[in-house]
């Protein structure tokens, strides 16, 4: 039992490197400034699970699949009944103002006991005891420090308040970026937890597109040079529409299998979204370029064509 296993993990692994090999093996460039890529995937950008920032059952959701999002809006609501009840009772907390006017009054009262014994003790020495001077002194401090714990249990409950107006904005899902919803996970009356998805979003308005290019290239190739991509229809190339983009990573890394490829990044906008994640491209890399694509620009009409 164990040979066959063993023969057929050296098989996939041959299949591996010879995959890597061939993806690599793109035609030799027609001129010194370009390097055609054969063999691209277009790929996500900005793709995320939308998730619920607080545990509770959905109340309603505003966006269907195919829906466009925009970022910071509602994507879906959960139940904040009570939500909202800890926010009016914070509030009440805040505005109340009547422990600091308590304790203002008993310390003027307590100023006055002190005042009018300090006058009875001017017209007549030891009408009014000294205990009791040193008494009516203490109320006034008694009642100042009074005050100043209202103001600090008002501070503290500005920030209770705080609190509980979060914990309500929470229970709206908000999209974090410009997309569209691909996929809804969750529905209204499902209850969800804290951080679970909701709908799933992607970005199509930019996407980039992946490939690798030979080692004895890579040195060539630099984040900014320009590339014109096509997008493979029935395993062809579109001849309608040519994107331009730019490169964006080079991988200081070598791939590990077969060591003869560097995986590249470029990116292009999309918007009038007919660029799909997951197609595949052939792409030409203007060699020498990285200083004149500072702002690449979408084509959207023929250009030169790409190398096949």
């Amino acid at each position: 039992m164990l040979l066959p296993k063993k023969a057929a993990a050296l098989a996939a692994g041959f299949v591996t490197v010879l995959s890597i090999a061939s993806v690599a093996q793109v035609p030799a460039p027609r001129s010194s400034d370009t390097l055609p890529v054969s063999d691209a995937t277009i790929d996500w950008i900005e793709k995320s699970d939308v998730a619920a920032l607080r545990e509770g059952v959905i109340e309603k959701m505003e966006l269907q699949i195919g829906m466009l999002a925009q970022k910071d809006k509602p994507i879906g609501y959960l139940h904040k009944e009570i939500a909202k009840l800890t926010v009016k009772k914070a509030q009440v907390a805040v505005d109340g103002k009547a422990a600091e006017a308590k304790a203002e009054a008993q310390k003027q009262l307590a100023i006055a006991i002190v005042a009018t014994s300090k006058r009875l003790n001017a017209r007549k020495p030891d009408m009014v005891s000294l205990e009791e001077m040193r008494k009516a002194e203490a109320e006034v401090q008694v009642a100042a420090e009074m005050k100043n714990e209202a103001i600090e249990r008002r501070s503290l409950d500005t920030a209770d308040l705080a609190l509980a107006q979060q914990a309500l904005d929470e229970h709206t899902i908000l999209a974090p970026f410009d997309g569209i919803i691909i996929e809804r996970i969750k529905n209204p009356g499902e209850s969800v937890r804290a951080n679970e998805a909701v709908v799933r979003l992607g970005n199509l308005d930019k996407l980039r597109a992946w490939a690798y290019i030979p080692l004895e290239y890579a040195s060539r190739v630099k984040e900014g040079q320009i590339v014109l991509l096509q997008q493979k229809l029935g395993g062809a190339p579109s001849e309608k529409k040519v994107y331009r983009g730019k490169i964006t990573f080079v991988d200081p890394q070598i791939q590990p299998i077969a060591e003869v490829a560097v995986r590249i990044y470029a990116e292009f906008e999309n918007p009038e979204h007919e660029l799909r994640p997951g197609a595949k491209a052939v792409m030409n890399i203007q060699l020498g370029t990285e200083a004149a694509a500072a702002n690449p620009t979408v084509g959207s009409r023929p250009t030169v064509g790409l190398e096949r």
